[in-house]
Formats: C-alpha cells, sequence, structure tokens
C-alpha cells in the first residue's frame, strides 16, 4: 500500500489504439471533497488548525522569503482553508507547475498508458517512428535496433536507407517566457524522438545515428538518415514499449526533469484532440484542472515545466492541486503524484544534497512532508501534503518571487512545512 497506505488503484487505463482517437473527456466533480465544504465545516477548524494557523502567521514574515509572497494551507479532506496569505496573487511558480502537468497526464491518459518508438518497412527504407518516449535510453535503442535487423535479415535485406520520423510532435520551438539560454542545458528542444539525458539541438537526428550504428553492428548497413514522414503501408520490424505512464509521472515529480514534462503536456494534448504544441498541451491541462474545480483566476501556463517566466500560478490553485494526490476520490488515476513527490530530507529535490530539512526547526520534518520544489533564480516554491498535528491530511503553497533562492529561503520555505506537518 506504500508509506501513507493510500489506496493505489491501476484502473482507468486507456487502450492504446484509441489514446488519441477522440477527445477523452475530463472530470466534473461537481460535489468533490476539496471544494464543497459544508456551512457546519465552514467554521470546524481543529484546534491543531488554529494552532497551525498562529504559527504560520508569525512564520511567515520571519521566514525570510521576501515580501511578494503567496501561501495557503488546506485541509484535504473537508476542503477547508486552514489559513492563507495573499493565496490569490498570481506568481511565477516555477517547477511546481509540474503538478499540474501530472495531473492532466494521468488523468487523460491513465497510469498504466504507455507510448511506443518503432521501426517500420517500406520498399527499401526503414523509418524509426518517435512516440513521444523521454524516457528511451541508448539500451532501448540498441535492442530495437537488433531487433529490427534480425527481422530485416530474415527478409534478406542487408541494406537499407534509414529515415527517422519525429512528426508526432510540432516542430521545436521557444515556449512564451522561455530563454534562448535554456537550450541544451535546461531543457531539449522537445521533440517526439530522444534518446535520454541527450540535448542535443536535434535530439531525433542524434538518437537515429546511434540505431543506425547498432543497425551496422548487426550487419545492416544504411546510409546517411534524413527526416521524412512515414508513409502508409508500412511493415512493423521491431517495437519497443516505454515504462508505463505511472512510472514516468514519479520520476518526473522526484527529479523535476523538464523534458519529461514537455513531453508529457504533448502526449496530454495528443489524447485530447489537440495539437502536440505548448499552446495545445497547456489548453488540455487547463480543461482537466476546471474538470476537478481548481480555481483558476489569474493563473496561465504557457509550458509544462514551469520553465516559463510568463507562467502564472495562486496559492490557492496550487495547494488544490496538491490536494489530489491525496484526494481518496481520485486515487484510481492520481496516485502516482504522492509516490512521486519528493519526500523532505530523504529523496529527489527534497533530498539533503540539496540542503533541504537539514537542520532544526525543519529537520523535525524529515520523512513526513512529500513536495514538488520550484526554483528559478528569482522564485522560490513548494506545494505539497503532510498530515498535521490532528492526523489529516493537509495541503499547502507557499510561493516567494523576487528574492534569489538562497539557503536561508529554502530553509524559511521548509520550516513552514514543518510548521504545517506539527512537529514545529
Amino acid at each position: 500500500m506504500g508509506r501513507h497506505a493510500l489506496p493505489r488503484g491501476r484502473n482507468g487505463k486507456l487502450g492504446k489504439s484509441g489514446r488519441r482517437a477522440a477527445v477523452i473527456a475530463v472530470p466534473v466533480v461537481a460535489a468533490m471533497a476539496m471544494t464543497a465544504t459544508s456551512a457546519s465545516a465552514a467554521n470546524a477548524l481543529t484546534a491543531a488548525d488554529k494552532a497551525m494557523a498562529g504559527k504560520l502567521n508569525q512564520r511567515i514574515g520571519t521566514a525570510k522569503l521576501g515580501t511578494n509572497v503567496g501561501g495557503e494551507v488546506r485541509d484535504v479532506a473537508s476542503g477547508q482553508k486552514v489559513w492563507s496569505k495573499n493565496p490569490t496573487k498570481a506568481l511565477m511558480p516555477a517547477s511546481t507547475n509540474k503538478l499540474a502537468t501530472a495531473v492532466a497526464a494521468l488523468t487523460v491518459l491513465g497510469p498504466n498508458d504507455t507510448v511506443q518508438t518503432k521501426a517500420v518497412y517500406r520498399s527499401g527504407t526503414v523509418y524509426l517512428v518517435g512516440g513521444g518516449d523521454q524516457q528511451l535510453s541508448s539500451a532501448d535503442l540498441k535492442s530495437l535496433a537488433t531487433a529490427a535487423a534480425k527481422s530485416l535479415k530474415a527478409k534478406g535485406l542487408h541494406s537499407v536507407r534509414l529515415m527517422f520520423d519525429d512528426h508526432l510532435f510540432a516542430a521545436p520551438s521557444l515556449a512564451t517566457g522561455w530563454s534562448s539560454g535554456y537550450y541544451s542545458d535546461t531543457v531539449a528542444p522537445v521533440r517526439a524522438l530522444r534518446i535520454e539525458g541527450n540535448n542535443t539541438s536535434d535530439t531525433a537526428l542524434t538518437a537515429t545515428k546511434y540505431f543506425a550504428q547498432q543497425l551496422a553492428a548487426q550487419g545492416v548497413t544504411v546510409g546517411s538518415p534524413a527526416r521524412a514522414k512515414a508513409p502508409s503501408g508500412t511493415t512493423v520490424v521491431a517495437t519497443h514499449t516505454s515504462k508505463p505512464l505511472s512510472t514516468t509521472v514519479e520520476y518526473m515529480l522526484k527529479h523535476s526533469d523538464n523534458d519529461i514534462a514537455e513531453g508529457l503536456l504533448r502526449l496530454t494534448a495528443l489524447g485530447q484532440g489537440r495539437a502536440a504544441t505548448f499552446a495545445g498541451g497547456t489548453a488540455a491541462v487547463h480543461a482537466v484542472l476546471v474538470g476537478y474545480g481548481i480555481p483558476l483566476t489569474g493563473v496561465k501556463e504557457y509550458d509544462g515545466s514551469g520553465l516559463s517566466r510568463s507562467d502564472r500560478m495562486t496559492a490557492d490553485a496550487l495547494s488544490a492541486i496538491a490536494a489530489l494526490a491525496v484526494d481518496t476520490h481520485h486515487q484510481a488515476k492520481l496516485w502516482p503524484i504522492l509516490q512521486g513527490l519528493p519526500v523532505a530530507g530523504v529523496d529527489g529535490t527534497l533530498s539533503t544534497s540539496y540542503g533541504r530539512f537539514t537542520s532544526a526547526p525543519a529537520s523535525c520534518a524529515v520523512g513526513k512532508v512529500d513536495a514538488k520544489t520550484g526554483t528559478l533564480s528569482d522564485v522560490s516554491a513548494l506545494a505539497g501534503v503532510a498530515k498535521g498535528a490532528d492526523g489529516r491530511w493537509k495541503s499547502f503553497a507557499f510561493v516567494e518571487n523576487g528574492t534569489a533562492p538562497t539557503a536561508t529561503v529554502t530553509q524559511g520555505l521548509d520550516g513552514l512545512a514543518a510548521t504545517v506537518e506539527g512537529c514545529w
């Protein structure tokens, strides 16, 4: 059942043959627990919640986060807002935006969804066709080439032309709010064919050259590869199936992987019958969040990773999105989010190697807070969940813009999260 003993249902799988055939409806939850709070519950904060709110009022001012701050804490089961400061202030969310991307991808595609990288053949030409797998490894491509070579040689083919097809996604472009300096250190141009970790300007070409080398090693020679869309009437000679979406989402959140986030944004767009672009992807995310009843006033998204300096998110929206990670109504599809959230002082971007939760008072929350980090040159954010002193799940979001994300700032965020958990 996992560390938090939440149900981990894996239903909701969408068949691969129909995952892009039509617009997939998003949930319309008219009476969700996180948004529909009864009149009697409205004033029913626990004593622990009241104590927490009082401490946050005091500590938000001494956490050295700067003045451009938004924050909110919710009780997940009741939907009651326990504490807030500037909750509707639109701020740059940085990588906490990946929470929205994860929710949308899992909702539209389902946690068991996979994509395929294929080698197909027609009339003397092999086409390497990308399916959007951002975790495709060199070992995966080597295995694909080995299988393809075996199939080709069985047909008596020892020399073929090689093309590559990455047309599933639109040609790469900079998102609104992206700096050209993001390439190639921070993120790669978004393509449907890429070896994980490769950030060259044309990742599809790089992957295909490696594939060609592996074909040659198996006795099938090819010329210089070129980009071309695979025609109809091809024969599949080899297929590699990606890891399930649940695994990909977990990795993306744990390690804040920008390339995976942008790939998932496009796959989510395709799953809703939209164009595999920044615009198509963010429209799909917006539709999903509307379906969950997330408050979106002031929210603007231009990418899936949160790298855009034009992205805007509110603490109100972020805390509501984070609450979905532990809302029992949605675990059938959204269970990978809690599994993927970095654990305070333990792993991912909240590990001690990043200086998180390493000293008192925040160190009391080691292993007890699950949250997504967000960092840009002048953005520090933390959004996630913890069980409060009353034993109930709380979701929270703290976002600061304008101050460099120094150790002092991150320690301040960690202290606020420890306050939500109740150990401080």
